[in-house]
């Protein structure tokens, strides 16, 4: 049962009025310059893929090694050498004729014929220092070039083809970019000498600090390979198939996986699939069968006693705990199945997991390391009892107005906090920049804390609407991320993200995951017409909630959505038409755009920004290898300013859609609706 109290109201003047003194910096990130600094470092360091045909995937930072550069410049020394032998073999007669008069002993004849010795040996020896040099460019293209091979040729195009390809792939990809950064780094930092590299270089569990060699004389933290980077190679494991969940040689037409539902296409005619996600060549990527897997076990475990598959307790038949009921064999049996294509993935036989898999659960005997992996299934029941998602009996979403702000503990603009020099005005922004510092700010309306001092869950989202002086309007969407990673009473927790990287692209508009629902509800408070003009951005959860509501059918077929802007989101199977202009930023240490499974489409119409911005405790094991301090919302804010400083063709394109449908400027007025939610189980 879904309740919705009241109706939301305007809540511009609450939350975004002038407030008395100036806003607070957020936590780690008070020093105006070291922001400043980041944010440098992040435009210099960006890559872009995507958004602008032709332009290439180079950001607007970064070291190139253009070997056809060093061989038009050898080839060209060869020439001056070349040329300079011709001059020196032209002086040879001269020469030979001064030296002739000089034996007549006049002064004159003497000298000139020294001189025409002394130019002859001197061009003899540029001539050789050319040729050197020219020499040494060979040599260093030939290095370049050995070491581009290693790095890149060294995987045939049959081996990119198989499942490691794309591990090798990203792997590849991150030691080159590891090695610009040091590069960079190095330049940076002045370093002359072997004493000088020992002095400022200093080698970490974590990566490498190299002092001054950040933007303004910072240190500059550079990162290798981490969490995030594995995660990303091994989840994009092709595990053959359709993409559809069904194998192409599963005998009995199964498949390994879940069979997650079937829909229409897009409305601009690219095909989607499940859960409206985008089609991909390679089929299901592990990632993606892993994560309908937990999805499916998390719901199994979550029923209430008595439903068609509650899991009954015990242990599985063949297990210490004696005999189990169907149902928990299911789930079970479902366990297994996760664990079944990594171990053979891990063993490099991932083209066999659906003959594999498909004979595993006819019943024949199991081999010894199957009873394995099934005690591990049995060990893992604890866990999947208590992160089940449980259904929800009654939903609540709650109105916010001006009456009751106090009562559900806004935050008004003058005590939010933001990195130190990033401004968010209270409009509907237009830039890359702006959206990122409005989903911080929509991150902290609710302040998180109850009128004893216990967190409360910020369950809330937010929807603006810009009416310019000719009536012109435009409604934005800001979603934020989780706050919970179990299912609790919010809609920001694991449930949401559950709902949200499953829903169907065809779904009725009441059937949407809670925080979708509750954003149509806060729209249709706001006065969105049939027609009217949508932005949509989105944090990590709200990312995903973000490219789902754009993927729906019903909600395209209402109203436009122009533009989609993402931060920290795992968003690349969403299957999104191509008059909607979208682009995903992710930090390069973020783990959790890779949990997908899948890489982001390249088009015309959807980019992808990579950036490095430093953060605190980058190079502790707190939070520097698990990229968990790359995912802060505070640190897509920083960064985020040195994208929209960066002045991309791709980053440029995406801002003017936005400038474009965004009522902006003098005369333009905004109002804000907001929504918390709740549910009970």
């Amino acid at each position: 049962m879904t309740e919705v109290h009241g109706t939301a109201e305007d809540l511009q003047g609450v939350l975004f009025a002038e407030g008395t003194g100036p806003r607070p910096a957020a936590e780690g990130f008070e020093d105006a310059d070291a922001v400043a600094a980041a944010v440098e470092g992040a435009a210099t360091s960006m890559e872009v893929s995507g958004g602008v045909v032709g332009t290439g995937t180079d950001g607007a930072g970064g070291v190139r090694v253009d070997t056809t550069a060093i061989a038009a410049l050898a080839s060209a020394l060869s020439g001056v050498a070349t040329d300079l032998c011709f001059a020196l073999a032209g002086m040879a007669p001269l020469a030979a004729e001064l030296e002739l008069w000089s034996l007549s002993g006049q002064p004159q004849a003497v000298h000139a014929a020294a001189l025409a010795g002394l130019v002859a040996v001197d061009l003899l020896g540029v001539g050789e220092g050319v040729a050197a040099t020219g020499g040494r460019l060979l040599l260093a293209q030939l290095r370049y070039a050995a070491l581009e091979d290693v790095l890149t040729g060294a995987f045939s195009r049959a081996a990119l083809d198989t499942p490691l390809g794309a591990v090798g792939s990203s792997v590849v990809r991150e030691v080159c970019r590891t090695a610009e950064d040091v590069d960079v780094a190095l330049a940076r930092a002045g370093i002359g000498s072997p004493e000088e590299f020992g002095r400022k270089v200093e080698f970490t569990a974590f990566g490498v600090v190299v002092r001054g060699g950040g933007p303004r004389g910072t240190d500059a933290l550079i990162r290798g390979i981490g969490l995030d980077d594995i995660a990303d190679a091994a989840l994009r494991v092709p595990l053959g198939g359709t993409g559809s969940g069904v194998a192409d040689d599963a005998p009995d037409g199964t498949a390994p996986g879940p069979h997650p539902p079937a829909t229409g296409a897009a409305d601009t005619g690219a095909a989607g699939t499940e859960a409206g996600r985008a089609t991909s060549s390679g089929g299901l990527t592990l990632g993606q069968y892993l994560r309908f897997r937990a999805v499916e076990m998390l719901s199994e475990y979550g029923r209430p006693e008595g439903g068609a598959h509650h899991a009954a307790g015990g242990a599985v038949e063949g297990t210490a705990g004696g005999a189990a009921g169907a149902g928990e064999k299911d789930v079970l049996a479902a366990a297994g199945g996760i664990l079944a294509p990594v171990v053979a993935a891990l063993m490099l036989d991932a083209p066999g997991i659906p003959r594999w898999y498909t004979a595993w659960r006819t019943g024949r005997r199991l081999r010894p390391a199957e009873v394995a992996e099934r005690a591990v299934t049995d060990n893992l029941r604890p866990w999947l009892t208590a992160q089940a998602l449980k259904p929800a009996t009654r939903e609540v979403f709650t109105a916010l107005t001006p009456a009751n702000a106090a009562a559900h503990r806004m935050t008004g603009m003058d005590r939010r906090a933001l990195p130190a020099g990033i401004e968010n005005p209270g409009t509907i922004p237009t830039t890359v920049a702006g959206t990122a510092a409005a989903l911080k700010d929509a991150k902290n309306i609710v302040s998180g804390a109850g009128p004893n001092g216990t967190p409360v869950e910020n369950s809330t989202v937010m929807v603006q609407k810009a009416v310019d002086e000719q009536g012109r309007r435009t409604f934005s969407v800001v979603l934020t991320g989780t706050e919970e990673w179990v299912d609790s009473p919010g809609v920001h927790d694991l449930k949401g993200i559950a709902e949200g990287m499953t829903a169907r692209v065809d779904a009725p508009l009441t059937e949407l995951p809670q925080a979708q629902r509750m954003a149509v509800q806060a729209l249709q408070d706001a006065g969105i017409q049939e027609g009217d003009a949508v932005v949509l951005s989105g944090h990590s959860l709200g990312g995903i909630d973000a490219a789902g509501l754009a993927a729906n059918t019903q909600f395209r077929e209402r109203y436009y959505v122009e533009a989609v802007t993402t931060y920290g989101a795992p968003v690349g199977d969403f299957a999104i038409p191509e008059s909607t202009s979208v682009m995903a930023v992710e930090h390069v240490d973020d783990v959790v755009p890779a949990l997908d499974g899948v890489a982001n489409p390249d088009s015309g119409h959807r980019s992808t920004v990579r950036l490095s911005t430093a953060y605190p405790l980058a190079l502790t094991g707190e939070a520097g290898f698990t990229g968990v301090g790359a995912h802060d919302m505070n640190l897509y804010a920083v960064g985020s300013q040195g994208i929209s400083q960066s002045h991309h063709p791709a980053v440029a394109a995406h801002e003017q859609r936005l400038a474009d449908v965004v009522p902006h400027g003098p005369g333009t007025r905004t109002e804000t609706y907001v929504y918390e939610g709740w549910e009970e189980h």
